[in-house]
């Protein structure tokens, strides 16, 4: 029920914006992004994320996709729930972004702690119609 009520709340959070169709399946492909990292479906991220996937965390540390996955499949930073309440994507021909506000509730070496993030989301495609892919995050604390 939980995942449920998220996933609803993230809807309507991002349904809000003004999008065309195509940001707007964006938004749902970022929101499915949330729900296997919440579900830890790491095999499923793997898949999303280019080859040279970067993340920059709320602490300015740099992961390639490489590192990312090995830090989520080690169990020791996990995350429980993420709580979108603010988020617009656009696109321009093969590049898209989400940018977006939440509340990230994570475990990191078995303490668990919830954050209130700002985040980017560069998303790219090979070709117009093709499949999207995430070719980097990046996220920033935000004052409470």
């Amino acid at each position: 029920m939980k995942i449920i009520l998220s996933i609803f709340f993230v809807a309507i959070a991002c349904h809000g914006l003004a999008q065309t169709p195509s940001e707007a399946a964006l938004l749902k492909f970022s929101n499915k992004i949330f729900k296997w990292e919440t579900d830890n479906q790491v095999d499923s991220l793997e898949k999303t994320f280019e080859p040279k996937f970067v993340v920059v965390g709320a602490s300015g540390e740099i992961q390639t996709k490489k590192e990312y996955i090995t830090r989520l499949r080690g169990g020791n930073f996990v995350h429980n729930a993420i709580d979108i309440q603010d988020c617009s994507a656009n696109i321009l021909n093969n590049t898209g972004t989400v940018i977006g506000k939440g509340i990230f509730t994570v475990t990191i070496n078995g303490k668990k702690v919830s954050l209130r993030l700002s985040y980017i989301e560069v998303f790219t495609r090979p070709e117009q119609h093709r499949s999207w892919t995430l070719l980097a995050m990046h996220a920033s604390a935000l004052q409470n």
